[in-house]
This record gives structure tokens, C-alpha cells and sequence, in this order.
């Protein structure tokens, strides 16, 4: 019998069912199919969430992937909305959201990086302390923090350049900077929570070379894309010819431009 705690039935379907959903999603509105996009999209999530629920350390790829899956989805989250609604609540012309939430902008950012803190000095879960598990949570926090510190030190020098008074915005990056260094080097220091210094170093450098392939990847991946698309747009045949205007079209757009034309002209009076 088929089961949850089996990975083809709670990982892969899923994932099969998100795909499915994102095609039935791009169709034509008319076509019947884009109906399907919403329930096939709710069910992946559920099968994902009792998946993830039953998950008792076991040592597979899929059920370690899940539970990382899982455990980052909160933080992350929390540091993307709270990065949002900092930007567009702002003084910007493309920022519709007030002005006074920019401060808990800042604050949620910073939360979903002491959320991580806090993941690393307490017991990790079962399913992400052990094998595999430990070793892609392991790359994820490595990875996580490698960039959380490249990309607020370059924001910040961004905002001390651009000038224009932004020091609130300069010394929240600068704090992200100094409290993802401090983390990054206690871990390579000290080791967390049930995984010593030595395992994040070998982590570190064994699995990071395969984390860069990646991301190579996935934008070759991405501009091989774009190239397609482009060379689909560029190769599609002209539109067809618009048919001329009726006899009856032509009445009306008559009709319109000539009370247009007399309104125009009894204001000018």
C-alpha cells in the first residue's frame, strides 16, 4: 500500500502536482484546464505539509530535503516580507504601502536572522540532525549566511554612496552584516548545536563546490530561456491583417467624432 511516509507519494507527487499546476495556470483563460490550477496547487501543499509532519529523521534524500524545506520556509519568509515591505514603504514612487512600516520592515528582516541564530544554539529536529539531513541544513546555513553578508555590506555601501540622508537603512545593513559574520565565524569557530566545528568545515568546503555548480546552472538555465523566448518571438509570423471598418463601425465612430467636435467647439465659445 501506498503511504505518506513513502517519497514518491509524499515528495515527488507533490512536486509533480506543483508543475502541473503552474501549466494549467499558464493556459488560456478560456481553457477549461486553468480551473484545475488552484486544486491541483492546494493538494501538492497538503500532501507536502502531512509529509513533512511524519518525517521522523529518516535518512533519505527526500524526507532530509523536506525537513530543510520546512525548517527555512519561516525565516526566509519572514527576512523576503520583511525586505519588501521595507522597500515599498518607503518614500519611493513605486512604494503604494505607507510610509510608517518601513520600521517593521527592518524589524521582521532582523527577526528571520535571529530566528536562525536561535536555530543553531537549540536541539535540532530528528530529521535534519543526522546523515544527509545534517548535511544539506548544514549547506543551506553555510550558504544562507555566505550571502547574507556579501549582499547587506554591498547594499550598505550602496546606501552610504547614494547619500540622501539613508543612515537608518545603512546601519540596519550594516547590523545584518556584523551579526551574519559573527554567526558564520562562531560556527566555524565553535560548532553549533550537535554539530561540531570540524563537520561545518568539511561541509563547507565539499559542498559548496557543488552549490556553485548549481547556481551556474540555474542561471545558464535561465538566460538558455530567455534565449528561447526571444528567438520564438523573434521567428513568430506577423499578425494578421485587422479587417476594415463596417459601414454600421464607421456610423458610429462618425457619430463620435462629431459630438466631440461640437463639444470642443461650444467650450471654446
Amino acid at each position: 500500500m501506498w503511504s505518506l511516509s513513502d517519497p514518491w507519494v509524499g515528495f515527488w507527487l507533490p512536486l509533480a502536482l506543483l508543475c502541473l499546476a503552474t501549466g494549467f495556470w499558464l493556459t488560456d483563460r478560456k481553457d477549461s484546464r486553468k480551473r484545475l490550477s488552484g486544486v491541483a496547487f492546494f493538494v501538492s501543499v497538503a500532501l507536502i505539509v502531512l509529509f513533512g509532519a511524519n518525517t521522523r529523521g529518516g535518512d533519505t534524500f527526500e524526507t532530509a530535503l523536506l525537513a530543510v524545506l520546512l525548517h527555512m520556509l519561516g525565516p526566509v519568509t519572514l527576512m523576503a516580507v520583511g525586505s519588501l515591505i521595507a522597500t515599498f514603504s518607503g518614500p519611493s514612487p513605486v512604494g503604494p504601502l505607507p510610509r510608517g512600516l518601513r520600521p517593521l520592515g527592518f524589524l521582521m528582516a532582523m527577526g528571520g536572522l535571529f530566528w536562525i541564530g536561535w536555530m543553531l544554539i537549540s536541539e535540532p529536529p530528528d530529521a535534519i540532525a543526522n546523515g544527509i539531513g545534517e548535511t544539506i541544513w548544514g549547506t543551506w546555513v553555510n550558504t544562507f549566511l555566505s550571502i547574507l553578508i556579501l549582499v547587506s555590506a554591498l547594499a550598505g555601501s550602496f546606501c552610504v554612496m547614494m547619500g540622501d540622508e539613508r543612515h537608518k537603512e545603512a546601519l540596519t545593513l550594516a547590523i545584518l552584516t556584523i551579526a551574519g559574520g559573527m554567526m558564520f565565524i562562531e560556527i566555524m569557530q565553535n560548532g553549533s548545536e550537535g554539530l561540531a566545528a570540524s563537520g561545518w568545515h568539511q561541509i563547507h568546503w565539499e559542498q559548496m563546490m557543488f552549490l556553485v555548480g548549481g547556481m551556474l546552472g540555474s542561471i545558464s538555465a535561465i538566460l538558455a530561456f530567455i534565449w528561447l523566448v526571444y528567438m520564438a518571438e523573434r521567428r513568430a509570423p506577423d499578425p494578421d491583417v485587422v479587417a476594415p471598418l463596417t459601414e454600421e463601425e464607421k456610423a458610429v465612430v462618425d457619430a463620435v467624432l462629431r459630438l466631440n467636435l461640437e463639444l470642443e467647439g461650444s467650450e471654446n465659445d
